[in-house]
């Protein structure tokens, strides 16, 4: 899974590259004045095959190691009260994911696999739409696990 940390630093680039609230979609606190981005996590831990086992040795003993690339899909929408504002801020999502948060995420050991195209998520408030435009992005990344193991001091045949 994606850490936290790794999260909110994709989360803080996010703002940076924007300058809007970035928020998680089932937050419980107050939603922030239009326009603003919500995300979430459709997909996470996605398994691609079978574990890759390694062992090595450390001063402590010997360690197994599990490894395997996982991909996790995010959801993000932009809102605003305007059609083309949002329009603009979801162009933005994109143009971070194609191109200029690459850098950053693979700092952090992830890889953008797809950015869907531009979906009209407006909805109906009352007598007056609340205009959203949102993409999915799809993420590859490595999940590993280290255990200790004990060593076998005495074989007996």
């Amino acid at each position: 899974m994606i850490s936290v940390s790794i999260r909110n630093a994709l989360v803080q680039a996010l703002y940076n590259h924007l300058q809007i609230p970035i928020i998680p979609d089932d937050d419980d606190g107050e939603i922030p004045e239009r326009p603003y981005v919500l995300y979430s996590v459709i997909r996470d831990n996605g398994k691609n095959g079978h574990d890759s086992i390694t062992h090595g040795e450390t001063a402590a003993g010997f360690v197994k190691t599990y490894a395997n690339q996982k991909e996790a899909t995010y959801s993000f929408t932009a809102h605003s009260e305007n059609r083309d504002e949002a329009l603009d801020y979801c162009y933005g999502l994109i143009e971070y994911f194609e191109r200029t948060g690459r850098t950053l995420l693979a700092d952090h050991g992830i890889a953008v696999i797809e950015v869907s195209s531009t979906q009209n998520r407006s909805v109906l408030l009352g007598d007056h739409y609340e205009r959203r435009h949102g993409i999915d992005v799809r993420i590859r990344y490595v999940d590993s696990s280290k255990y200790q193991e004990e060593p076998m001091d005495e074989i007996n045949i």
